[in-house]
């Protein structure tokens, strides 16, 4: 294989996620569980890479904010119009830059954007927020306050973009939780999050909810001190007060993303796009799939019970009951919701197709669970090779603008 690049690899990692700035990192890694080696094995191959911590609960929106800032350094802004409107502050947490020369140098060209499961969504709106910035934006704030993420025109800094088990059209999972639960769900890992935030448990997992003023940011901690929920009530009541947008479990659900959050989106033509899936099921007794445990972790084979059949009448319009790519999951993510966007220009393919920019890729559905992506009880070797045999095709792809 020929190689016409040697882009660096940003890691994005999905709900509850962590990345190279917690401690837990040292011992459990999001990308190769205990496999603590892969980012090692990476760097041995030449291959530049990053997997920052860009907010285990923040949105889609907040999430592109943070990787911003991470890439090229100087302090988040979520948007003027973005944060009076989803009841956040504007400003967060101070970044160096890792790749503040991004765009602007021949081995830093681009980026390779690789998400898993909710970072799916995350490259999702990178792609888009990055090219076209956001219109909303330019009109609400003065030219003088606005991001250049928000200006947009930066597409051509990402050379491809992919999702693992990404939730780019929902998961039946999330939508079976409906409107009341979730803001139950809301309410609670919130309010654990004040009580936890500012303590130096944050060294070792940040939870990154400093926007909507229930901690402050990891730097800032000095010695133990328990948060009191009620406190901040506003705060919780304005994050659950989101029902679409600005609020990441709403936004894994079918209804949402595909009504609201994909038609918003737009895919720039000088990116090459894949969705890589996986399904752990088997022929069921009644001619239908179920979750197979020999493929399965428990940890998604209970919940798999539940993804495969969750169809409310409410997702009637959206053919997963009668669609069996519905049905098949990887434990919390069917097959269709991990599959291109619904609504984007989209080919089935494998390893030996001729890839062209501007066009989703589903790419073949890998036998495996939502974790098969994180390395969970796989071999050192047989997970360091699933990742080179895709780094390896990006780099083989030229820039959009040669193909």
């Amino acid at each position: 294989m020929e190689f016409k690049n040697n882009y660096p690899c940003v890691f994005l990692h999905g709900l509850m996620g962590f990345g190279e700035s917690d401690q837990i990192e040292k011992y459990f890694k999001y990308f190769g569980f205990l496999n603590t080696t892969f980012f090692q094995h990476l760097d041995e191959r030449g291959i530049e890479n990053y997997h920052p911590n860009i907010g285990p609960l923040n949105s889609g929106w907040d999430r592109v904010c943070i990787l911003w800032a991470y890439l090229f350094g100087g302090r988040v802004d979520y948007g003027k119009v973005h944060s009076e409107k989803y009841g956040h502050a504007r400003y967060g947490k101070e970044y160096p830059g890792v790749l503040k020369d991004l765009g602007q140098t021949e081995a830093h060209k681009k980026i390779n954007l690789i998400g898993h499961s909710f970072g799916g969504p995350t490259v999702k709106t990178a792609a888009w927020l990055f090219a076209y910035g956001s219109e909303e934006e330019r009109k609400g704030t003065p030219p003088e306050e606005l991001s250049p993420l928000f200006a947009g025109g930066h597409g051509d800094l990402i050379h491809t973009a992919t999702t693992l088990s990404g939730v780019n059209n929902g998961t039946a999972l999330a939508s079976l939780f409906g409107v009341k639960p979730f803001s139950v769900v809301n309410y609670l890992a919130l309010g654990l999050v004040t009580l936890v935030g500012s303590t130096p448990f944050t060294k070792m997992y940040d939870f990154g909810c400093s926007q909507w003023g229930i901690m402050p940011y990891r730097e800032d901690i000095r010695g133990w001190k328990i948060g009191n929920p009620f406190k901040h009530i506003d705060a919780l009541r304005a994050f659950d007060r989101n029902k679409t947008f600005d609020n990441i479990n709403h936004e894994m659900q079918i209804e949402v993303i595909q009504d609201a959050i994909n038609p918003s989106l737009k895919y720039p033509e000088n990116i090459y796009y894949f969705a890589q899936r996986a399904s752990g099921m088997k022929p069921g007794k009644n001619g239908k799939e179920v979750p197979d445990r020999s493929a399965m972790s428990l940890l998604c084979f209970i919940p798999g019970q539940l993804t495969c059949r969750a169809f409310t009448p409410k997702l009637k319009k959206y053919s997963c009951q009668t669609d069996p790519n519905w049905r098949a999951c990887d434990g919390f993510v069917n097959i269709v919701g991990q599959s291109a966007p619904l609504d984007s220009k989209y080919e089935e393919a494998d390893y030996d197709t001729d890839f062209k920019p501007g066009i989703w890729y589903n790419m073949p559905i890998e036998r495996g669970d939502h974790i098969f992506w994180n390395g969970w009880l796989q071999p050192h070797e047989q997970y360091n090779a699933l990742y080179d045999r895709m780094i390896d095709l990006y780099r083989s792809l030229p820039d959009a603008e040669d193909a």
